[in-house]
């Protein structure tokens, strides 16, 4: 159930806005998956075909999976875990529109710990992402529903709409 999300990011959104940042989602997911990966440190890492083992970190950049003319590019925003979601926004929308225009640079497209694929914005509301190699783990995203909840209040239960996201 997201929509406290829903209502958090229409606020961001308006004050993004005002300094020419676009506030999406994906900021919120971003910020919410480093802050779950710095308490469950086992899912942030890669595979070291070397040495034949997981290395773990204690910073978190995340890949994020951006569809291009040119086919699924992965690039990477660093040190998610200690950025606002103003900063965020702003570092997704420029790395965004740059992976889309084929300036994104190569150290930008390696060294993610975890990656996010998002499926929503085709409409997808369940897939299996593959994770992007050589990262342990990805996280999928899909589209905003609006579905019947039951919510409680001080008179009791009530049937509400409410907007859910499959993760």
């Amino acid at each position: 159930d997201v929509t406290e999300l829903v209502a958090l990011r229409a606020t961001a959104k308006t004050m993004g806005a005002e300094e020419g940042i676009k506030v999406t989602y994906m900021p919120f997911i971003m910020k919410a998956t480093a802050l779950a990966l710095k308490k469950f440190p086992m899912l942030n890492g890669r595979l070291d075909e070397e040495a034949n083992e997981l290395v773990h970190f204690h910073h978190v950049d995340l890949g994020i999976a951006a569809d291009t003319p040119n086919g699924l590019i992965v690039p990477v925003i660093r040190d998610v875990d200690s950025k606002g979601i103003m900063q965020i926004s702003a570092e997704l929308m420029d790395l965004a529109e740059r992976t889309k225009a084929g300036k994104v640079k190569p150290e930008e497209l390696k060294g993610s710990t975890f990656s996010i694929t998002n499926a929503g914005n085709i409409g997808g509301i369940l897939a299996t992402p593959i994770i992007n190699f050589p990262d342990i783990a990805i996280l999928g995203v899909h589209r905003l529903m609006k579905k019947p909840g039951v919510v409680e209040t001080p008179n009791g239960d009530e049937i509400q709409v409410r907007q859910y996201m499959n993760f």
